[in-house]
Parts: structure tokens; C-alpha cells; sequence
């Protein structure tokens, strides 16, 4: 969707909402999906006002922005990431120095739990974008450890903020819809932070190095 956006353009978070619009079949169903579009532009619009969109970047660094939904499952839940990345143009590290999660999951029950849900479905989704990742060798998994396997560490985890839009609807499903936005979002940063595009993951010191060669 950025690079659409970019292609046109458009500021991607106005290119996003401008085609969120909740009718036919953006619109939802009952009892579960009603709302449609119009939700999942709310969130977006809740992630970019938590992470300051628009505002100006020091050098190097990035907002980037993100979401998903599941409109046509039992439990849609849409949701918007927002990160903040600064990209060290010499050694290719990604820090990303805020998570910020908007999510509308219905009625929210247990509002603890749900926040603690998220921020454990965002940072593995942080995890998988930038440190996890192994390969086969002989057929064999390469990593049989975490001396070698890296997961995010606490020492890496950034500022993260949860908040939900508050609703009466049918609740819905809270395990891992934040999870999906986050490597999106922080790829979408670092193009925001010194203009090259990563596409698989996880995003590695090396992959950013040799990307910034080719620009």
C-alpha cells in the first residue's frame, strides 16, 4: 500500500483512508463484522495519532504504519500498527524506538489481559521482522539453540503502547492480529528513514547494507 501510495503520490495514511469506505461489502455483516471499512479506518487513524504522524523525523529515522482485518472470519478484529525506526546507515542495525497498536476487537472483557495479549502478539511480530530467522543445512535446521537462534531481546524492546477504540460490538478474536502488521510497518519506516524497500524477513543488518549500495 505505501509504495501504491508513493506511485500516486499520496501521503500513505490519507492514501489508505480515502479508499476505506464502508459500503457494499466494506461495510460488514452481522453481528460480528458491522462497521466494516469504517473500523479499520479508525484504527489507522488511532495508530497515527499515537505515533505522531507527519510530524518531523530526526535523521535516518522513520514513522511507518500498517494494518490488517479479518472481515470475512469469525473473528475480524482490524488493527493499524505505527512504529518509529532509526536505521544505522553503517552497520545496517534497525532500532525500533516505538510500537504503537490500535485495535478495535469489539466489547473488550478483560481489558488486562487483552492489553497484555497485544503486547505480546506485536513484540513477536518485532521479533519475526528483524532478529528471527534460521536456514536448513543437509537438511537439518542450522540453529538448534538460543546462543545462535536470536529472538527479540528485552534489552531491544521498544516503547509500546496498546490502546482499543472503544465499542459495543459482538467481541472478537484477541491472539495474534497484532502480530501481522508489525514487519509491514517497520519495513514501511525504513523506507521513510533513508528510501530503500525490504520485502522478505527477516529484515537483516546485511540485507539493509545491500540495499542501501544499490540506491
Amino acid at each position: 500500500m505505501d509504495e501504491a501510495a508513493l506511485h500516486a503520490g499520496a501521503d500513505p495514511l490519507t492514501f489508505r483512508l480515502d479508499k476505506l469506505i464502508a459500503q457494499g461489502r466494506n461495510a460488514g455483516t452481522e453481528p460480528i463484522s458491522i462497521g466494516g471499512a469504517a473500523r479499520q479506518a479508525a484504527v489507522l487513524k488511532k495508530a497515527a495519532e499515537m505515533i505522531g504522524w507527519g510530524e518531523p523525523q530526526a535523521p535516518d529515522t522513520g514513522l511507518g504504519i500498517a494494518s490488517s482485518f479479518g472481515q470475512e472470519r469469525n473473528m475480524p478484529t482490524w488493527v493499524a500498527i505505527a512504529v518509529q525506526v532509526h536505521v544505522n546507515k553503517s552497520n545496517g542495525l534497525v532500532t525500533v524506538q516505538k510500537l504503537h497498536c490500535a485495535i478495535d476487537a469489539g466489547v473488550i472483557v478483560d481489558p488486562n489481559g487483552a492489553e497484555a495479549q497485544c503486547q505480546g502478539a506485536a513484540l513477536w511480530g518485532l521479533s519475526m521482522a528483524l532478529h528471527e530467522g534460521t536456514e536448513f543445512v543437509n537438511g537439518k535446521v542450522k540453529d538448534r539453540n538460543f546462543d545462535t537462534y536470536t529472538p527479540l531481546r528485552l534489552s531491544q524492546t521498544p516503547e509500546v503502547k496498546v490502546e482499543f477504540i472503544p465499542s459495543t460490538a459482538a467481541p472478537a478474536g484477541l491472539g495474534e492480529p497484532a502480530t501481522t502488521p508489525v514487519a509491514p510497518a517497520i519495513a514501511n519506516a525504513i523506507y521513510q528513514a533513508v528510501g530503500i524497500r525490504l520485502r522478505k524477513i527477516p529484515m537483516s543488518p546485511s540485507d539493509v547494507k545491500t540495499a542501501l549500495r544499490q540506491v
